[in-house]
């Protein structure tokens, strides 16, 4: 019997650490969090234009890794919402984004934006079809239901050295996305290249470029490929 609780008691032990486990944002991306108002878990940077963002963080990574992106968006007048995942796992976040949208009411235009595990709950949200919606865009993802026949925009950014999603695996799903769509392959970009931080795994490539320009390279990206004028960047860089 004794045996039997140890057993049962380290598994449980074991089941909780992978559950907390995560990878940690980089020290300056804690910092831009700081910065963000929290509104309920959620990190904010309300912006005064009326196109809004929704930033799905990869699996088991710190949200706070995608600040950076989100500041950038902000610079440009934007308002962005980075969610809390619950056990640092974004594919449980569908209802809470589709809750995001409907309560900022002041917002007209929405773009979600998912890296990784995040293209789950963006392509949940889109097949929802909710009010405002823009468009998409997918980080070094897919999008895991069909979307085609939705009358949005998405662009898909990959990374040349991605050791950790397989571009080639992506590809069989290029047939779900919208057919106002692109997909864009970033030179010297890696995986976890889409945020500030680096993966505990040790799978992904090397990256010849910083993850900083990485960063900026994708929202250029992002901003210069959604057809509203209002989110359309205004040259900060």
């Amino acid at each position: 019997m004794f045996i039997f609780v140890s057993v049962i008691g380290i598994l449980a032990i074991g089941i909780l650490c992978l559950l907390l486990y995560h990878n940690r944002a980089f020290p300056e991306a804690q910092e831009i969090a700081e910065e963000m108002e929290l509104v309920g878990r959620d990190y904010y940077f309300c912006g005064s234009s009326k196109t809004g963002f929704i930033i799905f963080s990869g699996a088991k990574t710190d949200e706070k890794a995608y600040t950076y992106l989100a500041k950038l968006l902000h610079e440009e007048g934007h308002t962005v919402v980075i969610p809390k995942q619950l056990f640092y796992l974004s594919m449980f976040g569908t209802k809470h984004g589709l809750e995001i949208m409907e309560s900022n009411t002041q917002i007209e235009n929405w773009i979600l934006i998912g890296h990784s595990l995040g293209g789950m709950p963006v392509s949940r949200i889109a097949a929802a079809q909710p009010k405002g919606l823009l468009g998409v865009a997918l980080l070094a993802t897919y999008a895991s239901v069909d979307l085609s026949g939705l009358d949005i925009s998405a662009i898909r950014i990959t990374a040349d050295h991605d050791g950790i999603m397989n571009n080639t695996f992506m590809e069989k799903y290029n047939d779900n996305l919208p057919a106002s769509s692109v997909n864009i392959m970033l030179e010297g970009a890696n995986h976890q290249g889409f945020a500030a931080y680096r993966s505990s795994s040790g799978r992904d490539g090397e990256a010849s470029i910083s993850w900083k320009e990485q960063n900026e390279q994708t929202i250029k990206l992002i901003l210069d490929f959604f057809p509203d004028s209002q989110v359309k960047s205004e040259g900060i860089w």
